[in-house]
């Protein structure tokens, strides 16, 4: 295991910050100082396919994606020297379809963050439809492809992925297949037509991935929840529960 995964796991903190759509850049998490385990910044759309989406998501009001690719590694490198201040280590989660158009800002980005994340867990239609982000945990043969590539980056790679969208042996399956090209997963514990996470599938997949690292999300947003998550997990994330200032308990956990 990576020497910084495994320092990973004596780390007292146990809360990482998740990427929000773009809300979570260097400005929104220098703000929490010595709070988190893991901040992450993105996501970040690295290729032209994925920029073009960018834009048409924008139509409906969401500006934040759209950052231009052109000027992209100067951006990015400041973003993390500023979420940086925060102490913690910085993840930073990324989506393309042409890895080869990516690679220069994924390298970019390998020599500046802790981890990279590469995102299987978007579920806006305009990602989608190119066969990524939740799509792409369908598609075992063009994950393997981009991770194959991503190997090279010599960086801790993790996946965030979302419960309930395959059925979960099918999920299982599809990471075995790609098992010796990541670290870590960071699971968004979807339970659809539930208020409360999936701990039953979480505890499933923290078991046959043991020798990962482990990232429990959705739905913690108090300190019970979270010590409840925990026992499935090296790690919670969490999102909306910061945006509403609710911070407190994660320095007493």
């Amino acid at each position: 295991m990576n020497k910084k995964i495994d320092a990973l796991n004596r780390l007292d903190k146990k809360v990482v910050l998740a990427p929000m759509a773009g809300i979570t850049d260097g400005d929104f998490c220098k703000k929490f100082k010595d709070l988190f385990a893991i901040v992450t910044i993105g996501g970040y759309n690295l290729d032209t396919a994925t920029y073009k989406a960018s834009k048409e998501i924008e139509k409906r009001g969401r500006k934040e994606f759209s950052i231009k690719l052109d000027g992209f590694n100067n951006y990015i490198i400041e973003q993390i020297e500023k979420a940086g201040e925060s102490n913690a280590l910085v993840s930073v989660n990324v989506r393309f379809v042409n890895v080869d158009e990516a690679y220069d800002k994924l390298l970019t980005i390998a020599k500046h963050a802790d981890i990279i994340e590469l995102n299987c867990h978007c579920r806006q239609p305009e990602i989608t439809s190119l066969g990524i982000g939740q799509e792409l945990m369908k598609n075992k043969n063009l994950l393997k492809e981009f991770l194959n590539r991503m190997e090279e980056l010599n960086k801790p790679i993790f996946l965030k992925v979302r419960l309930n969208y395959i059925p979960l042996k099918e999920l299982i399956d599809n990471l075995n297949y790609v098992r010796d090209y990541f670290d870590g997963l960071h699971v968004d514990c979807f339970y659809p037509g539930k208020p409360y996470a999936d701990l039953n599938s979480l505890k499933t997949l923290a078991e046959e991935f043991n020798d990962k690292i482990i990232i429990g999300n959705n739905s913690i947003d108090s300190i019970e929840k979270a010590k409840e998550m925990l026992r499935y997990s090296d790690f919670v994330s969490v999102a909306r529960a910061v945006l509403k200032g609710n911070v407190g308990w994660i320095k007493e956990l």
